[in-house]
This record gives C-alpha cells, sequence and structure tokens, in this order.
C-alpha cells in the first residue's frame, strides 16, 4: 500500500513538474517572439535623408565616404535621396552632375556617383574632363553612344538645374546641405561618429511616433 502511495506521488510530482516546465517554456517563447517581433517592427522604421551636392566641392568629397558608412551601417533604415546642386565657382561641376544623371537613365547612377568622388581630384584638375567621363562610362558597361547624347542634352541639363532650383527653394546655399526628414541641418557634423548620433536620435524619434 505505501509503495502504491509513494509511486502515485511521484507520478504526481513529475506531472506537476512537466506543467510548471511548459509554463516557464511558453512563457520564455512568448518573451523570445515579442522580442523577435519588436526588432522586426525596428527594422521597418526608416528615416529620409536628402543631400544636396557639388561633385567639384572639396567638403563633399570629405562627407562622401562617411555618408557611404551611414548607409552601410543602417541600410533600408536610412533612405537617401542625392540632389544636384552644381556650383557657379566649381568650373565642371555642373557636367559631372550631368554624367551621373546620364549613368542614371542607364540604371548605373550610384556606380558613377561613387567614381565622380573618389576620383574628384583627378578630374576636377584636368583641362576637359569630359572623356574622363565617358571612361567611367565605359568602365561601368554604359552604352557609351547613348551616355555621349545625353551627356550635353537639353533634358539633362534641365534635370540637374531643376534640382538646384528645389534646393535653393528649400533654403540651400552651400554644399554639401543635409535635410533629414524635411529638417535641414544648421551645421554640418565634423566626424561619422557624430553624424552616427544624428542619424540615431532622428530613428529613435521615428520609432516611437510608429
Amino acid at each position: 500500500m505505501l509503495k502504491e502511495l509513494l509511486l502515485v506521488m511521484n507520478k504526481v510530482s513529475l506531472i506537476a513538474l512537466l506543467v510548471v516546465g511548459l509554463m516557464l517554456g511558453a512563457g520564455t517563447i512568448s518573451q523570445t517572439q515579442a522580442q523577435s517581433s519588436s526588432d522586426e517592427s525596428d527594422e521597418k522604421v526608416s528615416i529620409t535623408m536628402t543631400e544636396y551636392s557639388d561633385y567639384q566641392c572639396p567638403a563633399c568629397a570629405y562627407f562622401y565616404p562617411i555618408v557611404k558608412k551611414l548607409k552601410d551601417k543602417y541600410g533600408s533604415q536610412l533612405k537617401m535621396n542625392y540632389k544636384f546642386f552644381p556650383l557657379n565657382s566649381h568650373r565642371y561641376s555642373a557636367l559631372a552632375a550631368r554624367a551621373a544623371q546620364a549613368a542614371k537613365n542607364q540604371g548605373k547612377f550610384l556606380e558613377m556617383h561613387n567614381l565622380l568622388f573618389e576620383n574628384q581630384k583627378q578630374w576636377s584638375e584636368s583641362p576637359n574632363p569630359g572623356p574622363t567621363f565617358v571612361n567611367y562610362a565605359r568602365e561601368l558597361n554604359l552604352d557609351i553612344e547613348q551616355f555621349r547624347d545625353e551627356l550635353n542634352a537639353r533634358e539633362t541639363q534641365e534635370t540637374v538645374m531643376k534640382q538646384k532650383k528645389e534646393g535653393r527653394q528649400a533654403g540651400v546655399n552651400a554644399t554639401p546641405t543635409f535635410i533629414i526628414e524635411g529638417e535641414m541641418l544648421s551645421s554640418l557634423p565634423e566626424s561619422f561618429s557624430e553624424f552616427d548620433r544624428i542619424v540615431e536620435q532622428y530613428l529613435n524619434e521615428k520609432k516611437k511616433e510608429s
């Protein structure tokens, strides 16, 4: 009789342990799912940053790797809009902008954008950078005849100047100028870490709103 009683008690204890284990496991899974859901929600939050830039501007060249690093870090959370704002003081900036637009017409804007900034010193000191831009187009496997035609086409020039006009209307008067979520940065960050903190602040604010 005692053995049977002990056996029943052991079974009850085992069942109780199993029930507790299942409850704890369910709680852990629930917490994990909640955390995963929160992480996925955060990843869906994004902000938009518009950069008005001049390809011959030394300050723009300084910020080029910083912006690229920010984009690499935040991915889809940081949506970039690159806008042309060629300054009259830079002889070849408008031509470089047209080269970027002509490449964009063939789906290679970002690739040309990168080449123009990474090689700024070389082409900006050239007496005639046009052939250099054509060589960049060749490197990118663009249709060269189409690129040549569109480089100086009226439509291309109008696109560049339209973006510059939009910049002026938004209050842009220097390059680079950054506008995040519709707010223009009053002063330029001095380093990647400083810019990173600014982007993080805007993202956190957006997360609170969502």
